[in-house]
């Protein structure tokens, strides 16, 4: 079907959704971090956030790491040079 399909007429910027991927990472290594270093319901407790961001991005389509993103780029944090916006 995509030679019928004309181009996309706007692309999305991939920083967003790919600095929330890099946020779940970072949240799913440090539970088990926490699982390999015997801290109590550590792993459990990160695997509950990470749940509950992928609920909230399947469900509402609210990308909380998206959002996340914005916030740092707003407190000057992270520089918004090369993005498509």
């Amino acid at each position: 079907m995509r030679p019928r399909l004309g181009a996309p007429g706007h692309l999305e910027d991939p920083k967003p959704p790919t600095f929330s991927q890099g946020v779940g990472l970072f949240v799913t290594i440090i539970g088990i971090v926490l699982h390999l270093l015997g801290v109590p319901f550590g792993l459990v407790i990160f695997a509950g956030l990470a749940f509950v961001a992928a609920f909230l991005n399947s469900v509402f389509d609210y990308c909380l790491g998206c959002q996340i993103y914005l916030l740092l780029i707003r407190a000057g944090i992270l520089s918004r040079r090369g993005s498509a916006a």
